[in-house]
């Protein structure tokens, strides 16, 4: 029962992930959210002046790379704990059967 609701969530963490892979700015946190329209807010501002915002695009950059990293992070956790209940249950059927 327990693997059910771990591949559920699993399920979700991959589906961020390939969200946040393809760009898909809904997948960032709100937080991440407001700071990335923060940030191309100045960077537009900065290109109607015809000059480049190189820091706000390395910190937009640096938002994308650290949500994915989580993401990342936590689909491993997930699989790991899906893999460690899958191992429970296995041996708890071999040993349902050798009883």
């Amino acid at each position: 029962m327990g693997n059910r609701r771990i591949n559920r969530q699993l399920a979700i963490a991959q589906d961020k992930l390939d969200r946040l892979n393809s760009g898909d700015s809904t997948a960032l946190s709100v937080g991440d959210q407001a700071k990335l329209a923060g940030l191309m807010g100045v960077g537009l501002v900065r290109a109607t002046k015809l000059k480049g915002a190189p820091a706000a695009e390395r910190a937009a950059d640096r938002i994308w790379a650290n949500a994915q990293q989580r993401a990342a992070a936590d689909v491993r956790v997930l699989e790991g704990e899906s893999q460690k209940t899958a191992n429970l249950e296995a041996a708890a059927r071999r040993e349902r059967r050798w009883s």
